[in-house]
């Protein structure tokens, strides 16, 4: 996770000032909420344009492995074995389910998945082809799974990722001004592996009109800390 505290106050440092005005928590959540989806979805074309370089052996291995450095990242959204309700002719998916990773029968049978309704219905229907307890097939449509054979109807375990938590930096009115207030009950942190901090404020900071690069954020930031601490320290 990575702290919403921080990010929005950074925000603030760089957006605050009287020809721009003041931007309010409900725009700034907004604008870090669309930012994280999509970083989490570049993750996945980057991923794989790495993994081609990678099989060109154009990526190096161990602590330089971009392709492992990305799964990492992805890794965060992952939920494993988690226990699939059914009705009737289907399984529903969980209401956080963003992708699929597999899915499983009594924990030993990997559900293997069709491309479309004809193939699910071609290799269902044929005898040659038709589906085991042993060797399930499945069908994704929409929100919900559909497995065969129809035999099939408990003891369905699906892996998974989710989709990120809906960032909210939570306060309370103090004196007309707005205090940061973990403490109520919507409250979330930036739902992202922590590397991420800086790539987060660069693109938050483009939703408010505002370009710059890692390099001048990590010195404004630190001549920022610098100033603070001077002052929490002046006798």
């Amino acid at each position: 996770m990575i702290s919403i505290d921080k990010i929005y106050k950074t925000v603030l440092m760089f957006t605050n000032s009287d020809i721009r005005g003041n931007v309010k928590p409900t725009d700034a959540r907004l604008a870090i909420n669309d930012v994280v989806n999509e970083i989490v979805e570049e993750y996945f074309y980057e991923l794989n344009r790495l993994v081609n370089r990678e099989n060109r052996g154009l990526v190096n291995g161990g602590y330089e492995n971009l392709p492992d450095k990305i799964r990492e990242k992805i890794q965060h959204f992952l939920k494993e074995d988690v226990v699939l309700t059914f009705a009737t002719p289907y399984f529903n998916l969980p209401a956080d389910y963003r992708y699929l990773e597999s899915v499983w029968v009594n924990s030993v049978n990997e559900v293997e998945f069709c491309k479309s309704n004809q193939e699910f219905k071609l290799i269902s229907n044929y005898k040659e082809t038709q589906p085991k307890a042993n060797t399930p097939i499945g069908l994704k449509v929409g929100n919900k799974l559909r497995i065969a054979p129809a035999t099939v109807v408990s003891n369905v375990t699906i892996s998974y990722l989710r989709k990120p938590l809906m960032a909210n930096w939570t306060y309370t009115i103090v004196n007309g001004s707005e205090l940061f207030n973990p403490s109520v009950g919507d409250f979330q942190d930036i739902d992202l592996h922590q590397s991420e901090e800086n790539n987060v404020v660069v693109r938050t900071l483009k939703r408010f009109g505002i370009n710059l690069k890692e390099s001048d954020l990590y010195e404004a930031t630190t001549n920022q800390e610098t100033t603070d601490f001077n002052k929490e320290n002046a006798s």
